[in-house]
């Protein structure tokens, strides 16, 4: 396999070639005429892009191109490319531009605040709309019939669609193929928290140290024992049966006690905490905290990457949101917790969000 770190002498070699396609668009040649000039001038830019972001991240471009499709089209139906004034000024919105902005076609000028530019003033030609909504099948601009909020609040059964058939994890469990791809898929990082620091004092032999709820493949706990094998007490991974049941005996191998469990049910393990309320139920308010890893938005600034976790990931599945700092803050006071502390690596886009009982 092709190295996955992008090489220094094959970027400056694609510069030069950029470079050389801007002397040619400059002075189109009798050969080469200013249309065709321009388009290698692209090409040879395209990639330069690839090449600086290699063949891992190009991998996630794929989502980052339908992110920022649908956010067109979902700005489109709300009216929001009319609602904000041309000209450069500054206007309110916020998850949709998230997709919106990192490569346009708005400009973020504050925290949700946001202005045209040349590329999203084009959407206002008629014959523009026109021409996105022919390419999409006539999904864009219903009318009437368009929900936009249809995706709020973030819930399992939130749309439409999820009401009336099975959700997504229902769905997924139909297929075994489709079901160890999407455990093998959602993975965590591990190194955020410093489990044996914040967790030796409390930890005892006969009593759960760590409970992992929707754990998956049971990485995590893993790894926390492998790094971390003078931490006491029991490891406990809870997923629902479809997913203990892909994984088979491994977990009880690596020391892991598997349980079934659905974490929209109230929580068995005592002394840990509900998504979110079943979980502050169970927790003391001296021992317990919980741990979330996730990927935190930023208020302003946010990237195609963060765009795409948000509408792919959480959105389209199940209705669910990627949040902000404060986001959590008020998310773990409507569960009775507060934000203790967020844990976050340098260079780890994954974040470990500590919370506690009030």
């Amino acid at each position: 396999m092709a190295p996955l770190d992008p090489s220094i002498d094959r970027i400056q070699q694609c510069l030069d070639e950029v470079a050389q396609s801007i002397g040619q668009f400059r002075n189109p040649s009798i050969s080469l005429s200013n249309q065709d000039a321009r388009y290698e001038l692209l090409i040879k830019a395209m990639r330069l892009v690839q090449t600086i972001r290699g063949p891992a991240d190009l991998v996630f471009a794929n989502f980052e191109n339908m992110a920022g499709l649908g956010a067109i089209r979902t700005l489109l139906a709300a009216g929001v490319f009319d609602a904000i004034p041309v000209g450069g000024q500054g206007s309110n919105g916020v998850r949709m531009m998230r997709a919106g902005t990192p490569f346009g076609p708005f400009r973020e000028t504050g925290e949700e605040e946001y202005a045209h530019t040349p590329n999203s003033e084009i959407y206002l030609a008629p014959q523009m709309r026109a021409v996105l909504s022919f390419i999409n099948g006539q999904l864009m601009i219903r009318g009437r019939d368009t929900r936009v909020d249809e995706y709020r609040p973030a819930m399992l059964r939130t749309h439409e669609f999820l009401r009336q058939h099975p959700t997504m994890f229902e769905h997924i469990s139909q297929s075994p193929a489709r079901l160890t791809r999407l455990n093998n898929a959602m993975v965590a990082e591990i190194g955020l928290y410093p489990f044996v620091e914040r967790l030796s004092p409390l930890a005892q032999a006969d009593q759960p140290t760590i409970v992992d709820l929707g754990g998956k493949r049971g990485h995590i706990l893993r790894q926390i024992k492998e790094n971390s094998p003078s931490l006491a007490g029991r490891f406990i991974l809870q997923d629902r049966a479809s997913v203990i049941t892909d994984n088979g005996p491994a977990m009880t191998r690596h020391g892991i006690e598997p349980m079934t469990h659905d974490f929209f049910t109230p929580q068995p393990v005592k002394e840990v905490c509900e998504i979110l309320m079943h979980l502050a139920a169970a927790m003391d308010r001296e021992k317990s905290r919980v741990l979330i890893t996730e990927t935190i938005l930023p208020e302003v600034g946010a990237t195609m990457a963060h765009a795409y976790m948000d509408h792919t990931m959480m959105m389209m599945m199940f209705g669910g949101t990627e949040r902000t700092v404060k986001d959590f803050a008020r998310l773990f006071e409507a569960a009775g917790l507060r934000l203790a502390q967020v844990w976050q690596s340098p260079g780890v886009p994954m974040v470990a969000v500590e919370a506690r009982l009030e």
